[in-house]
């Protein structure tokens, strides 16, 4: 996507602000935002693959299914 940017300079040609199209702002923000939510998935199995780990190494005790659903 190429974004068509205009930029507010101060009077000595120093960027100050930009000016995007709304419909290239929208774009940028839905994609902002499906990628944070990917981010959190991705950092929630990665912290139940530590949990797993630990169980596995006997450093944290499992729950049970229940116990696990009642904590929802």
């Amino acid at each position: 996507m190429t974004l068509h940017l205009e930029y507010i300079t101060d009077k000595r040609g120093k960027a100050k602000s930009v000016i995007i199209p709304r419909k290239e702002w929208d774009f940028l923000q839905n994609d902002y935002i499906r990628l944070k939510n990917k981010l959190a998935v991705l950092l929630g199995l990665s912290e139940a693959m530590r949990e797993v780990r630990d169980i596995q190494s006997g450093k944290k005790k499992a729950k049970s299914l229940s116990a696990f659903l009642n904590e929802l």
